[in-house]
């Protein structure tokens, strides 16, 4: 029973370090390889990747003052690229496919 509870837990320690891992790469490759201006200064600010791991839901925040539309539009045509730049960057069984759910604004600090 204890080495089923200790397969648990070290399952679940894995699936955050993937989680962790897509997180940072996805950062990474929006801060420096997407060049949609409706992208620049949009930050990801948590994941959930489902249990299986073929989809991930990546909480975004914005800057106040952009149309939210407009960025979630940009998103969804940047979701290709970030899928193909994610398989490149990290290694995994399965590149999830990405989910993008609004999460709040921020001010920057040009408010």
């Amino acid at each position: 029973m204890k080495q089923e509870r200790d397969g648990g837990a070290q399952a679940a320690h894995r699936h955050q370090r993937v989680e962790s891992s897509i997180l940072e790469e996805l950062r990474t490759i929006l801060r420096d390889d997407v060049t949609d201006p409706e992208l620049d200064d949009v930050r990801l600010t948590a994941i959930v990747l489902s249990a299986d791991s073929k989809i991930a839901r990546l909480h975004f925040a914005m800057p106040r003052g952009r149309e939210r539309g407009a960025v979630e539009r940009a998103l969804g045509r940047a979701t290709g690229f970030l899928r193909g730049r994610l398989a490149e960057g990290v290694e995994l069984k399965r590149t999830p496919e990405l989910r993008f759910v609004f999460e709040g604004l921020f001010s920057t600090d040009e408010d």
